[in-house]
């Protein structure tokens, strides 16, 4: 859907996460993961903050996204909707296991009681995981976007995040050898990248996101332009 220049969708972000486990104020059988390191390749200084970074409350199964968004329109508590909640697997390479993802949560102090509302709703939690220092995420939901140029937009929900527009998926691999590249051989400003997609008009749009709090469109067209090159390069 796409009103004027901002598109509401929804789509997937992928990126390799930092997880700490959380061993209070959960309940009893539950497992529940902190990524502790977010945005690990931006250089600069992100804010610390009291409350909460990504949390994963993990699941027996995995919850479309739809299920997750439904669950948390019927919580009536913690003002879920300054909450931003999406569904997520993570693939700790041994281990793969589903999970909600919860950002923007106010407190840790209230993580067992939001949990008692989502069993509520039918949700039924895993009882053991086993947490490595680092999952592949792949992150499951929607995104309010301002399209500042063709295949540039910006986060409208969340500071500091653009996106480009790329015109083909890349392995893991190759994405990290173009961004060593760009950040050695580029005049463009410290970044933090992942790999996404989008669903727009029912196609597929590859994207990357871009975290930096120096974020502008110069920042975005040379990083688009540099992977651009890259690929007609090939």
């Amino acid at each position: 859907m796409k009103t004027n220049n901002l598109i509401k969708v929804c789509g997937s972000i992928t990126k390799k996460e930092s997880l700490i486990p959380i061993n209070y104020n959960i309940l009893k059988n539950t497992c529940v993961a902190e990524a502790n390191l977010p945005y690990s390749g931006y250089c600069g200084l992100v804010p610390e903050q009291v409350n909460p970074n990504s949390l994963f409350l993990f699941t027996t199964h995995y919850y479309s996204l739809e299920e997750v968004l439904r669950f948390a329109q019927n919580i009536d508590s913690f003002n879920m909707e300054k909450v931003n909640v999406a569904t997520a697997s993570l693939d700790f390479v041994h281990h793969k296991y589903s999970a909600i993802r919860v950002k923007y949560f106010p407190d840790y102090e209230h993580i067992h009681l939001l949990q008692s509302c989502y069993i509520k709703e039918g949700v039924e939690f895993a009882k053991k995981v086993h947490i490595s220092d680092f999952a592949l995420i792949r992150v499951n939901k929607c995104f309010v976007l301002e399209e500042i140029e063709e295949g540039i937009y910006f986060d409208k929900k969340e500071d500091h995040k653009g996106y480009i527009s790329i015109p083909r998926q890349f392995s893991n691999s190759e994405f990290s050898d173009i961004l060593i590249d760009i950040r050695n051989n580029t005049d463009c400003k410290l970044f933090d990248a992942v790999m996404g997609a989008l669903i727009i008009n029912s196609k597929v749009k590859e994207i990357i996101r871009i975290y930096s709090e120096n974020l502008n469109v110069h920042l975005l067209k040379c990083i688009k332009e540099m992977f651009t090159k890259s690929i007609l390069n090939k």
